[in-house]
């Protein structure tokens, strides 16, 4: 990357991370492109070369959730110190612990971008890419006889990804009254009973293992 390219990449990331304490301060709502560009000291024309809208700043934190998710996977499928079941439990507590770290900020951009139930243009691209990584880890499970083959590996990612999109959503809502309670423990609540279900029969798994072999 030339210097003119870090400069800009500089002057987005300013942008992103202004914009996002004023969203946290203020509101998203009550927070004007006007108020992010004098905090900078930039013009709004400035401003606009980056992002076309306010809400292309959301779409754009979305969308690094959505790319913080894929790297995660992704590290899951690079490991080999541990069984599939317990690298999906891995994911969930990262999942977690991102969202417990700054709750109003994630419920935010969730609701804001719809990312949940709507996700278009790059959203649906980095979406529809999370579920790929996901089908892998899946399939991996299934090859080492610990994810149960009768089912497709895309359509348990998808059976995950809901129970991931349906506990996010009503705590990000607030639909049990608050968000007082952990969002780790709900989901690893519903992990537990998921992953039961994906288990495959104990003689898959020790036909995996083979002769003399150990099973992860």
């Amino acid at each position: 990357m030339g210097l003119r390219e870090e400069k800009k990449a500089e002057q987005r990331r300013a942008i992103l991370k202004t914009a996002a304490a004023l969203f946290r301060k203020r509101g998203y709502e009550e927070t004007r492109v006007r108020d992010i560009v004098e905090r900078l000291r930039i013009s709004e024309v400035t401003f606009f070369n980056y992002f076309p809208t306010k809400d292309a700043l959301i779409m754009a934190f979305a969308v690094e959730m959505l790319e913080f998710s894929i790297a995660s996977v992704k590290r899951e499928l690079e490991r080999h110190d541990c069984g599939v079941p317990d690298r999906i439990r891995s994911l969930m507590r990262q999942w977690a612990t991102s969202w417990d770290s700054d709750p109003e900020f994630h419920v935010l951009v969730a609701k804001q971008s719809r990312m949940m139930t709507e996700a278009k243009g790059l959203l649906r691209e980095r979406s529809l890419q999370l579920y790929t990584q996901y089908e892998r880890l899946f399939a991996e499970g299934q090859r080492r006889g610990e994810i149960r083959a009768d089912r497709k590996a895309l359509d348990l990612a998808e059976m995950m990804e809901g129970i991931f999109i349906l506990i996010a959503g009503n705590w990000a809502s607030g639909w049990w009254g608050d968000r007082s309670g952990s969002l780790e423990k709900r989901f690893m609540n519903a992990m537990d009973v998921f992953l039961e279900g994906c288990a495959a029969p104990k003689s898959a798994r020790s036909q995996a293992s083979g002769p003399g072999r150990k099973a992860v």
